[in-house]
């Protein structure tokens, strides 16, 4: 049976936790349980007890000019003894399922293998920047308290907003949440400041050995050392996601119609033709539902731009509009140049 616990039934992801996840203290899963339990979902397979389980932890996330509740998906686990089963296929595709009955735009994930995913439709669309202090600094550290909390979260939604245009909002609540995600591993959350100028946050966080959870500074305080594949995502209701996609201003039209035809193996709802319309401040999808004459018809139009289709499957739709992957069908699509897809991601969420 596939269902999701109530919060008094959660507790019994716990065990399974431990066998997925031996690395993870138990401070951690004490911590997890206070912070994340109450406000995620659960989704497990039973059959004799839990099976297989995979938990959505909601976040919100700024998407240029819209505000969306997007489910992170975090702790996928199927019981060693029970793999190779199709267990987790079948929590994702319900788990899918669900999110496109809500309306959700899109899900993402931090992959322990690409190769997991990819079968069901997820694909990169951010690397992670790995920074560094530069050395020439003499900062003062302040650790973050519950009085320096709104500090915090001001200059962190005020350093994304400068920076990006998808990141997860920055409030009271995130950055306390996450002072006690760095402390259950023996870390500390850190004001950086330069004089009486605060210039930056540091999180550092380990049992055995410290690693740096994150860096956010001005400009000239760090510097990057590399960046890495981190997190994947899948569209999940495209009629949701592209409002947030336009036309560049410099767009030498003022309106520009598509035919899309998205294949999508996994949710029926999304694939086959969309009429795709984009102006300078939005875009809307339709999902054309007629005969392929109807269709054509509905090509030829005279006020049509383009009168071909633009074939593209989810993930690739997915990586474009999120702006890290270009595919040649869109390269070779006249008119396509003009679409102002998202750029500058930051997802850099652990759970």
């Amino acid at each position: 049976m596939i269902r999701y616990l109530d919060n008094q039934e959660k507790v019994l992801t716990k065990n399974l936790w431990r066998e997925a996840f031996p690395e993870d203290s138990e401070e951690f899963l004490t911590y997890y349980d206070q912070e994340k339990m109450t406000t995620n979902q659960v989704l497990v397979r039973e059959e004799d007890g839990i099976q297989a389980m995979l938990h959505l932890n909601p976040y919100r996330l700024l998407v240029r000019d819209a505000c969306w509740n997007v489910d992170y998906i975090v702790a996928v686990a199927t019981k060693s003894t029970m793999r190779h089963r199709g267990y987790m296929r079948s929590l994702l595709l319900r788990m899918m399922q669900d999110m496109r009955e809500r309306q959700m735009p899109f899900c993402f994930l931090m992959p322990a293998a690409e190769a997991i995913y990819t079968p069901f439709q997820f694909t990169f669309i951010y690397d992670q920047p790995v920074w560094k202090l530069s050395g020439n600094k003499d900062l003062k550290r302040v650790c973050v308290e519950e009085d320096t909390v709104e500090l915090a979260a001001d200059w962190m939604q005020h350093w994304l907003e400068s920076r990006y245009e998808v990141f997860a909002k920055r409030d009271a609540a995130y950055v306390k949440s996450l002072v006690r995600e760095v402390q259950s591993e023996l870390g500390k959350l850190e004001l950086l400041y330069d004089g009486e100028q605060l210039v930056g946050i540091q999180g550092i966080w380990g049992r055995e050995k410290k690693e740096q959870r994150l860096l956010y500074t001005e400009t000239g305080y760090s510097e990057l050392e590399t960046k890495k594949p981190a997190i994947m995502t899948r569209i999940v209701t495209p009629e949701a996601f592209v409002p947030v996609i336009r036309l560049k201003q410099d767009a030498q039209t003022e309106q520009l119609r598509i035919c899309l035809e998205l294949e999508d193996p996994l949710i029926p709802q999304n694939a086959g033709r969309w009429v795709w319309t984009l102006n300078h401040t939005e875009s809307e999808l339709e999902k054309l539902d007629g005969p392929i004459d109807t269709m054509e018809e509905a090509l030829a139009r005279p006020q049509w731009d383009e009168r071909r289709v633009l074939y593209l499957r989810i993930e690739a739709f997915t990586a474009w509009l999120f702006g890290y992957r270009i595919p040649e069908a869109v390269r070779a699509y006249p008119g396509a140049e003009q679409i102002d897809v998202l750029s500058r991601v930051f997802l850099d969420e652990v759970v």
